[in-house]
């Protein structure tokens, strides 16, 4: 039977002391604790339930940051297109055809 000669992973594992060897699988279970959190973080948020007609939900209101609805909301209205929004960022109800119309004046 031929001798199995070891990989060059393997060789340099071998030739680690077992500090710098235990380091490494530290260092190694660190950064993917890391990937971990950083995909756990990047799953995207449930989409928002539509507030427009299904056959128009090109013209759904998108998702704003959470901690922006307080001041959008007190903005008010900007158009009939504009909805306002619940604590979680989605739009809860559009604005509606009267709202944020401003009359221009005529010439």
């Amino acid at each position: 039977m031929a001798a199995h000669t070891p990989s060059p992973q393997a060789r340099l594992l071998m030739s680690m002391d077992a500090v710098v060897l235990g380091l490494a699988i530290a260092g190694a279970g660190l950064l993917g604790g890391f990937q971990g959190q950083a995909q756990a973080q990047a799953l995207p948020k449930p989409p928002c339930p539509l507030v427009v007609p299904a056959s128009q939900k090109l013209l759904q209101p998108r998702r704003i940051q959470a901690n922006q609805v307080q001041a959008k909301n007190a903005m008010g209205c900007l158009s009939p297109a504009d909805a306002l929004y619940g604590a979680d960022g989605c739009p809860l109800r559009m604005c509606g055809a009267d709202a944020g119309v401003i009359q221009l004046p005529k010439n």
